[in-house]
C-alpha cells in the first residue's frame, strides 16, 4: 500500500501518465472535420494533418465526421479524452451559427472546448450572372427598394451561412430580396441567370468570377479581398457590416495547457510556410494564425452578432 500511494496521488490529481505533456504525443493523433471530404476545409486538414505529422514525430490521421450543421463531429471532440489525441479542425459554423439556428445542441461551443487557433479566414462574396442588370452593391440596394421581393438570390438552405448573409445585407440596407434555397450548388442557375444573386465562400467563387462566368458585387469581409481587390467590401457601404468565415483548431476542455501550447506553435508553423501560404491565397482566403486567447473572442463576438441577427430573423431549424 505504501509504494502505490505516490502513483494514486497521481491519478486523482489528474496527472496519468498517458496523459502527461512531457510525454505527448507517443500515439497517432486524431484531427476530426465536420465536413465531408473533398471540401476545401478538408482539404486544408488533411495539408495541416500531413505536416503536423511531421512535426510531432507521429502519425496524424484525419476523420471526417459530418452532419447537423457541422455538430455532430463537433460534439464528438467536446466529449473525447482531455488528452492532445483527438483535435477538432472546424468551421465556424458549429460555434456561432448552429448554437442558435438548431433547438438544442448536445455541447456548450465556449465551455466543452478549448480554442488552439483560428488558422484560416475569409470573407464570401456576393455574385451575379454577368448579364445580371445590377453591377454594384449600390446598384443592388436601389434596384431592390424599387422593387421589395423583386431580385431573388440562391442559398444552400434554410440557416445556412449564405441565407443568413444575405439576411445580414437585407437588415443593413432595408430591402426585402426573394429567397431561393436550394438542397445543392445553386451556382449554374446564378450564372444563367434564373436567379439574380449568389452568396459564395471565396474558395468556390473566386474560378467563375476569374473566367467572366460571374460577376462580383460585394465582398463580405472585413477588408477587401487580396484575390479581387477591386470589389469593395460591404462595410464600403455598410460600416461594420461583415460576416467573415473561418476554420481553426479546438481541443476537448482540461486539455493540458503545455499540449495547447504545444500544438498552437506547431499549427502556427505550418500556416505561415511558403507552401501554405500560398494554398491559402489561391483558396481567396488569409491566414490568421490567432492565440487561444484570441480566438476565444472572435468566438463569442461572432456569436453575439449572429445570435442577435438569427433570433431577430427569426430563423430555426427543426
Amino acid at each position: 500500500m505504501i509504494r502505490r500511494r505516490p502513483f494514486l496521488a497521481l491519478l486523482a490529481a489528474g496527472g496519468a501518465l498517458a496523459q502527461a505533456p512531457d510525454t505527448w504525443p507517443s500515439r497517432p493523433v486524431r484531427i476530426v472535420t465536420p465536413t465531408p471530404p473533398g471540401v476545401g476545409s478538408d482539404t486544408f486538414a488533411r495539408f495541416y494533418a500531413e505536416r503536423l505529422g511531421k512535426a510531432l514525430g507521429v502519425s496524424v490521421v484525419v476523420e471526417n465526421k459530418p452532419g447537423a450543421l457541422a455538430t455532430l463531429g463537433t460534439d464528438a471532440v467536446a466529449k473525447a479524452a482531455p488528452d492532445g489525441y483527438t483535435v477538432l479542425f472546424s468551421v465556424s459554423n458549429p460555434f456561432t451559427l448552429a448554437p442558435f439556428l438548431m433547438a438544442k445542441v448536445p455541447y456548450n461551443p465556449q465551455v466543452d472546448l478549448l480554442p488552439v487557433t483560428q488558422a484560416l479566414r475569409g470573407g464570401s462574396f456576393i455574385v451575379a450572372g454577368p448579364a445580371a442588370p445590377v453591377k454594384s452593391l449600390r446598384e443592388l440596394v436601389d434596384a431592390a427598394r424599387a422593387r421589395p421581393k423583386g431580385i431573388s438570390y440562391a442559398s444552400y438552405g434554410p440557416g445556412s451561412t449564405s441565407h443568413v448573409g444575405m439576411e445580414l445585407l437585407q437588415d443593413a440596407a432595408g430591402i426585402e430580396l426573394l429567397h431561393v434555397p436550394y438542397k445543392q450548388g445553386a451556382l449554374p442557375d446564378v450564372m444563367g441567370g434564373q436567379v439574380m444573386l449568389g452568396f459564395e465562400p471565396a474558395v468556390s467563387a473566386l474560378p467563375h468570377i476569374r473566367s467572366g462566368k460571374l460577376r462580383a458585387i460585394a465582398y463580405t469581409g472585413d477588408k477587401r479581398s487580396p484575390a479581387q481587390p477591386d470589389v469593395p467590401t460591404m462595410s464600403e457601404l455598410y460600416p461594420g457590416v461583415e460576416m467573415i468565415s473561418w476554420i481553426g483548431f479546438w481541443v476537448p476542455a482540461k486539455t493540458p495547457a503545455a499540449i495547447v501550447q504545444r500544438l498552437h506553435k506547431e499549427v502556427s508553423a505550418i500556416t505561415q510556410s511558403a507552401e501554405m501560404q500560398k494554398m491559402i491565397a489561391d483558396a481567396g482566403l488569409e491566414p490568421a494564425s490567432t492565440t487561444p486567447e484570441q480566438t476565444a473572442a472572435i468566438v463569442k463576438k461572432d456569436a453575439e452578432v449572429m445570435g442577435r441577427l438569427v433570433k431577430a430573423k427569426g430563423i430555426r431549424l427543426e
